[in-house]
């Protein structure tokens, strides 16, 4: 879904990695074949590798359960391991299905070309044909805001933001952005994403607001990378991130130990 590339994105008491995070972290996988897999802070742009993948990734979502779904090729649905970026069939999708998200208020998983919506049953593995998105023919990744909005974008620069009727597959024109910002990634009541131009690109890192209406450039030669959405996502700190945390929890046990 790539024809001119833009892809978005998906510990208060301790630290993550050595440092701690004010904006939750996604996960993502860079867009080129054997891409790289890992956490990113949309707020820094740092991007934490834990593994890579093979085949090229076109999306991911995460699951209610924690499970990351992507799809790989536009051909096949698969599990990433968000651990080391292992990868698992589960099933083959219609042909040139690109993208894929949960809905936060019911889970259902829709998923689109750059012009149709569909919707997929994992219990029964098959697809269902929603609707066409009318005019807009070339949208990128599909995206659900917290209150169950759905979202996508055009590949142009402005780029024209689209609210997708979840019922018949109807694309709206709502706002655009003077900047490339492309298949939406929701944090923390942002759509995040990178601005790119092809396969293994770099581009800006930007953000843009559907309840304002508008958005940013953030950082600069940020890799293509597709976001998944945080909310599910627990993440383990490295071991050094642990022995900062062991003199806080030795304090605790100490004081127990007094007051009993």
């Amino acid at each position: 879904m790539r024809t001119a590339l833009f892809l978005f994105l998906a510990g208060a008491a301790c630290v993550f990695h050595g440092t701690a995070q004010a904006t939750p972290l996604v996960f993502g996988v860079t867009f080129n074949a054997g891409g790289n897999a890992g956490f990113i802070d949309v707020a820094t742009g740092h991007f934490e590798i834990v593994g890579t993948v093979g085949p090229l990734i076109n999306d991911v979502a995460i699951a209610p359960d924690g499970s990351c779904y992507a799809i790989a090729n536009t051909s096949e649905l698969v599990v990433i391991n968000t651990s080391n970026g292992a990868i698992t069939g589960v099933m083959p999708l219609p042909s040139g299905i690109e993208t894929l998200d949960f809905s936060p208020t019911d889970h259902t998983l829709f998923a689109a070309t750059q012009g149709t919506l569909y919707t997929i049953d994992l219990a029964s593995q098959t697809t269902t044909l929603i609707g066409n998105y009318g005019a807009l023919g070339n949208a990128q990744n599909i995206r659900f805001d917290s209150s169950g909005n759905l979202w996508t974008t055009d590949t142009g620069s402005p780029t024209n933001v689209y609210e997708i009727d979840q019922s018949t597959g109807t694309a709206t024109w709502e706002f655009n952005v003077p900047f490339g910002a492309v298949a939406l990634g929701y944090v923390d009541g942002r759509l995040y994403g990178v601005g790119i131009s092809g396969i293994g690109g770099q581009g800006n890192l930007v953000w843009v607001d559907p309840s304002t209406k508008s958005g940013s450039q953030l950082l600069g030669s940020f890799p293509s990378v597709d976001f998944s959405e945080p909310e599910q996502h627990s993440y383990t700190p490295e071991p050094g991130a642990l022995w900062l945390c062991l003199p806080a929890l030795a304090g605790l046990a100490f004081i127990r130990r007094k007051r009993a």
